[in-house]
């Protein structure tokens, strides 16, 4: 339990930082995930994805029933990106085609606080052990 208390801290942090920066340079931000998409192993992205969320299915602890939520989220994603890699392609070549800045600036700053509240609850649930 122990070490899946450190991995609940470590993975709060990284998404804490990361979320930090896609929000302090949004467009450079979709630009890296953009790029990242249509690299050839984009789809090991989704193993990625189930590896790091099967942890927080079977956490026991404060605020146990978000992680979990989160965990689940990340499984599940796992094997649609696994499955349909072009798929995500296309979206982020849409997006790029068809929105403006502003928008995608937008969507970065959602997702971005998405992202660090997720990190946010990973490290208050280690802090309040």
């Amino acid at each position: 339990m122990l070490i899946l208390s450190f991995y609940i801290l470590f993975l709060g942090i990284f998404l804490v930082f990361l979320g930090s920066v896609e929000m302090a340079i949004p467009l450079r931000a979709f630009g890296l995930w953009k790029s990242w998409a249509f690299k050839r192993y984009f789809f090991l992205h989704g193993s990625l994805l189930i590896a790091a969320g099967f942890p927080l299915t079977i956490y026991k602890g404060p605020l146990s029933t978000i992680i979990f939520i989160i965990g689940i989220f990340a499984v599940l994603t796992g094997p649609f990106i696994l499955i349909y890699p072009e798929k995500i392609r296309h979206m982020f070549q849409a997006m790029s085609e068809e929105m403006k800045d502003g928008d995608i600036k937008k969507m970065i700053y959602i997702e971005g606080s998405l992202r660090i509240a997720a990190g946010a609850v990973c490290v208050a649930s280690y802090v309040l052990q």
